[in-house]
């Protein structure tokens, strides 16, 4: 801890900083699986303050949490792979009959038949080819897999001592504003990571009948399919629903595309987008869904996958930021007015 009697060293901040660079540059290749760990344990942080509790040890809470957690993750993950890899031919066959109906349109132009099963070809093999890197990746996800659960770990244990120390050697103004920055980023990640789970499982809970009523099969698929697809919220499940419902056209069945739009969307899309989202988040986080969207899809973009994190994270630090602004700006105004009106 910085010696507050002595002074700062600009030289040895430098010198902090500059190692700590270095570091992140070095590490670059795995630093999304401990910026994963990170904005994951600034969730499990309190409920291992809970446990420590109980335990009378942070050692013991950190390694349950931690323990549960990564068994939670790491046995979704591998049902759902599991699932998905074992329906990989039904899905690329459905694709392949939509192309196939889309070859029966009558039309010439940009937008012919052929241009359009084109098209649909060549999402099909980049999705194909996607899954085979995946395939070949294994050796390194498992690495970054063995380093996240470390890296939660730690953050679990150690967070919140670090952040004290940290807040402890801030002036009080700027102390106020790292909790109320800290507070905003914690609460838009229980959004992001909690609610958006809770609302998955509850997408996949209320497609299964759906699927079982819908006709088609492969029930677990489907249900698990919309689940996942969930987790980017405003548009994954629309596209799955639009991708079953031309696939029942293709089929010739209009009566299952029909309801695959009329009952399906409102039923496992809409309720979820509209109803149990918004409700769940409730006041947890204060940033306007549209500006959330827009973190979203703008942290997809640039960041992939990770951007669904990183994306509604720098809306809340943008938001923050904000507000940290137009506070410090206020209280400026009001002191430049009472020392007027002092003088």
């Amino acid at each position: 801890m910085i010696d507050r009697d002595s002074g700062i060293d600009p030289l040895t901040l430098i010198l902090a900083l500059l190692i700590l660079i270095g570091i992140i540059i070095a590490f670059w290749p795995l630093l999304d699986a401990v910026v994963l760990a990170f904005s994951l344990a600034a969730v499990l942080v309190p409920f291992k303050q809970r446990l420590a509790g109980r335990y009378s040890s942070d050692r013991t809470a950190a390694v349950i949490i931690t323990t549960l957690s990564f068994a939670v993750v790491s046995g979704i993950l591998v049902l759902t792979a599991a699932i998905i890899y074992t329906n990989l031919d039904y899905i690329f066959g459905m694709a392949n009959t939509i192309i196939r109906w889309v070859q029966t349109f009558p039309g010439a132009g940009a937008l012919s038949p052929e241009m359009l099963a084109g098209t649909l070809r060549a999402v099909v093999g980049a999705l194909r080819a996607y899954i085979e890197d995946i395939a070949v990746d294994l050796p390194i996800i498992l690495l970054k897999a063995f380093i996240f659960f470390l890296a939660l770990y730690l953050f679990v244990l150690s967070g919140d001592h670090v952040a004290r120390e940290l807040r402890s050697v801030l002036p009080g103004r700027l102390a106020a504003s790292v909790n109320s920055l800290s507070g905003k980023t914690v609460d838009t990640l229980y959004a992001v990571y909690i609610v958006n789970v809770q609302v998955a499982l509850i997408t996949f809970l209320v497609s299964i009948p759906f699927f079982i009523l819908w006709g088609y099969g492969h029930v677990l698929f489907f249900s698990v399919l919309m689940g996942i697809f969930q987790l980017v919220p405003f548009l994954g499940p629309q596209l799955l629903i639009i991708f079953l419902a031309i696939y029942a056209l293709a089929c010739g069945d209009i009566p299952r595309a029909v309801a695959m739009l009329a009952v399906g969307y409102p039923l496992i899309s809409g309720s979820a987008d509209f109803y149990f989202r918004p409700k769940m988040m409730g006041k947890r986080t204060a940033i306007h869904p549209v500006l959330m969207m827009i973190g979203l899809f703008g942290g997809l973009a640039l960041f992939g996958l990770l951007g669904v994190i990183l994306g509604p994270l720098f809306a809340a630090l943008l938001v923050s930021a904000y507000e940290l602004l137009i506070a410090q700006l206020r209280s400026g105004k009001e002191e430049a007015i009472a020392v007027n009106g002092q003088g």
